[in-house]
């Protein structure tokens, strides 16, 4: 079955396999927060927002993953 990374943008889905899914977002190489590019990225912050809206996670815990994933996106990439 395939995962769609972009789930509300309708026009333009971003599908992976599971096989992939599991691999990129079990990938702790530098710790959980680092991506090796932009499909891990998605995969984890995919992961996290299911894990949330399945009731895996509190709010506050899910922003604090949330928030230091971006981040550590963010100072990689800019």
């Amino acid at each position: 079955m395939a995962i769609n990374l972009l789930p509300l943008s309708g026009e333009n889905p971003f599908l992976i396999d599971e096989a992939e899914y599991e691999r990129l977002v079990n990938n702790t190489e530098g710790g959980w927060s680092r991506c090796g590019g932009e499909r891990e990225w998605l995969a984890k912050l995919h992961y996290l927002r299911r894990g949330y809206e399945a009731g895996r996670l509190e709010q506050g815990q899910f922003e604090e993953r949330e928030t230091r994933l971006v981040l550590e996106w963010l100072r990689r990439h800019t």
